[in-house]
């Protein structure tokens, strides 16, 4: 046995496990704060395994920015090819443990398996942790559950402080002993001084019960998103991102993950460093744009976009390899100078997308542009 000394961390190696995978206690004046997760119902040997994989994906990361493309297939997702025998040996585990630790990690959407065929071992594709799993939870000093939040701020369950007030944000008449209706029935929930003229008052400013519309809490989500840290984000960007609601933290995020992804794929060409989202704001007001144009479009056509946040995703993605194409091609005092003479004069550059490039590039011709300049930084 040998205490860790101060010097000690920067001669070990470790897993790096995710902290979403377990439940943190924060404590404060009022009691404590408790942040969760459906990752926290993984097992142990699930989280070790996550880990383990995990640091498998940096080595081939690491491989493929020194020119080894074999554990990166033609999207620029990094693959892992373990058999089960591989797995066992790795792990440490039986079979069965190994089975049921997959099966745990593809139930809970971290682990994808893609099959080759022609007796070629399948593909393993770690997913990234969904950050907006976590929930936050409230608890008073004497341990009593006050507040339940999502992580859009979404309020899943609140403590009613006063036993005699009559609410529901659900637009539901049921008992608010537990925070929801007992069953699916629409109970009278009766109080003492409450009649039922009150009621039918109170009940003709309750915006919850009309479908399909605007509510409070939708309202009070939007301004708590615009009162967040949004990073390079513009106030426009923000104002038009609020618009979705409780979806707007998820769209935001789409916008940092999809950047992060585009680096991550061409880390060659960027040399370990970031794009500049701040040069790129008054294209991404574009790009926002011609999403709510898509959407209303495919609703009046009746044709609506299945999934919002993928399908901004991969415009994101596009984007940003747009952006990474024209800076490299360009060169970044270049752009910069001409990111500021837009922003000066919008009417006469409203897209330095559209400067560089008036005619749309395909995706072939787009990902055969940034293929070359790969290729010329390697051979440099």
């Amino acid at each position: 046995m040998a205490d860790i000394t101060i010097d000690q961390l920067a001669t070990q190696t470790f897993y790096q496990i995710p902290e979403i995978f377990f439940t943190r206690i924060q404590h404060n004046e009022n009691g404590y704060v408790k942040l969760t997760s459906s990752y926290t119902g993984l097992s142990s040997d699930a989280k070790l395994a996550y880990g383990a994989l995990y640091n498998r994906c940096k080595l081939s990361i690491s491989s493929f920015q020194k020119g080894n493309r074999d554990y990166v297939d033609e999207n620029g997702a990094v693959f892992l090819i373990f058999t089960v025998s591989d797995l066992m040996l790795l792990l440490d585990k039986g079979k069965m443990k190994v089975t049921k630790i997959k099966k745990e990690l593809q139930d809970h959407g971290l682990l994808r398996e893609v099959r080759q065929g022609l007796n070629k071992p399948n593909r393993l594709y770690l997913q990234l942790v969904d950050a907006n799993l976590e929930i936050v939870e409230h608890y008073s000093t004497d341990g009593e559950l006050l507040k339940k939040v999502d992580a859009v701020g979404k309020v899943l369950y609140e403590k009613e402080r006063d036993s005699k007030k009559v609410a529901n944000s659900l637009g539901n008449c049921g008992s608010l002993k537990n925070g929801r209706p007992q069953n699916g029935h629409q109970n009278v929930h009766k109080t003492d001084g409450i009649n039922t003229e009150k009621s039918k008052t109170d009940n003709l400013y309750d915006t919850n019960r009309y479908e399909g519309e605007s509510s409070l809490s939708d309202l009070s989500i939007s301004e708590a998103f615009k009162n967040g840290q949004h990073g390079f984000l513009s106030t426009q960007l923000i104002e038009k991102l609020s618009l979705f609601g409780r979806d707007a933290k998820i769209l935001e995020n789409k916008i940092y993950q999809s950047k992060r992804q585009v680096e991550k794929n061409y880390n060659n060409l960027l040399a370990d460093q970031e794009i500049c989202g701040e040069v790129w704001l008054q294209d991404l007001e574009r790009e926002l744009d011609k999403l709510i144009f898509k959407i209303k479009t495919g609703e009046a056509e009746g044709k609506p976009i299945q999934n919002v946040p993928a399908y901004f995703y991969k415009m994101m993605i596009r984007f940003w390899k747009m952006v990474l194409l024209i800076e490299k091609e360009q060169g970044f005092l270049k752009v910069s100078g001409q990111s500021e003479y837009a922003r000066k004069f919008p009417d006469e550059c409203p897209s330095l997308i559209a400067y560089y490039y008036p005619d749309k590039l395909s995706e072939i011709k787009l990902n055969h542009f940034l293929a070359e300049l790969s290729k010329d930084t390697t051979t440099c």
